[in-house]
Order: structure tokens, then C-alpha cells, then sequence
């Protein structure tokens, strides 16, 4: 927003945010806790977490959390992620990439030890999926596989994948 030149940044609210603020609010109105758990579509007992906290504190904001804070900021995450793209990208997609390559890359850039297992959930909290390879299907049937055969021979004799005038 800009009035007189002057840009204000206001910052956009969470749904988290609005529905609690809509708890205190229909609270004030003198609603009980299960109209307006029925009103907002949620449970009584958040309605009735929501303005006992609020009575207490005078804060609708999430307490911050428990833990040891972690060594990998945003900054860091998008580097190795676009690390790992150029080095997907250097084997022109033939090659795979694996989670101890990425284990490398992680302990080079934090001086950190990581497990294994960590290094796959950061790779998934990255936009990266596992794949599992396979030699065959699970659910592979011979005997169906051997009648597709059949059939494509005899199917085969015109250009599948040709341009039809």
C-alpha cells in the first residue's frame, strides 16, 4: 500500500491467525464454545484452548518451539539444492544421485555429521522425491505379459508412432 508516497508493509495474515481472532471475537460476543466451534467448523476444544490462552497471555501467536535450532538456514538449503541440480544436470539425467552424495555436500557446507536417514528428509523438504529402483515390477503377471506380446506382433504391422494424413 502507498499513501503519500510512502510504501506500507502490512503484513497478510495466516488462516491460523484470522480463525483464531475469529474465536476471541464470537468469545466477546458472548458465544459459547460450542457455537462457535460449530460456527467456525472446528473443535470445542480449540475454541476453548483458544480463548483461555488469549485470557491469559493476550496473544494469538504460536509459542515457539522446543529444540536445538537448525545449522541449515534457507540460504544454505537453496544452495545445495541448486548444487545437486547442476550435478543432476551434468550427467544429463542418465546418471542418479545419491543420498550419500548428498550427505557429502551437506557435511562440506555446515561441518555437520548427518545420518543418512536425515540427509533423505532434507532432500524430500527440498522438492526431491526418492526412487526406489527395481528390476522388475511387484505385481509383474508372465502370463499376461506374454499374451500383450502376442497381440503387439500382430498389431505391429503398421507404424505405431507414425503421422497419420
Amino acid at each position: 500500500m502507498v499513501i503519500l508516497g510512502i510504501s506500507l508493509v502490512i503484513p497478510m495474515k495466516s488462516a491460523k491467525q484470522k480463525e483464531r481472532e475469529l474465536i476471541i471475537k464470537l468469545s466477546n460476543e458472548k458465544k459459547t464454545c460450542r457455537e462457535i466451534a460449530s460456527i467456525l467448523g472446528t473443535s470445542k476444544s480449540k475454541a476453548a484452548y483458544w480463548i483461555v490462552r488469549f485470557k491469559k497471555t493476550g496473544k494469538l501467536e504460536d509459542k515457539q518451539r522446543n529444540g536445538r535450532p537448525t545449522k541449515l538456514t534457507k540460504n544454505i538449503i537453496e544452495e545445495t539444492k541448486q548444487q545437486i541440480k547442476s550435478v543432476m544436470l551434468e550427467k544429463n539425467g542418465k546418471g542418479n544421485f545419491y543420498s550419500k552424495e548428498a550427505l557429502q555436500i551437506l557435511e562440506h557446507k555446515t561441518s555437520k555429521k548427518y545420518s543418512l536417514r536425515h540427509v533423505q528428509r532434507i532432500m524430500h523438504r527440498m522438492g526431491f522425491s526418492l526412487i526406489t529402483p527395481r528390476t522388475s515390477h511387484i505385481r509383474k503377471d508372465e502370463k499376461a505379459q506374454q499374451k500383450f506380446r502376442q497381440q503387439f506382433k500382430k498389431n505391429s504391422k503398421r507404424n505405431m508412432w507414425g503421422i497419420q494424413s
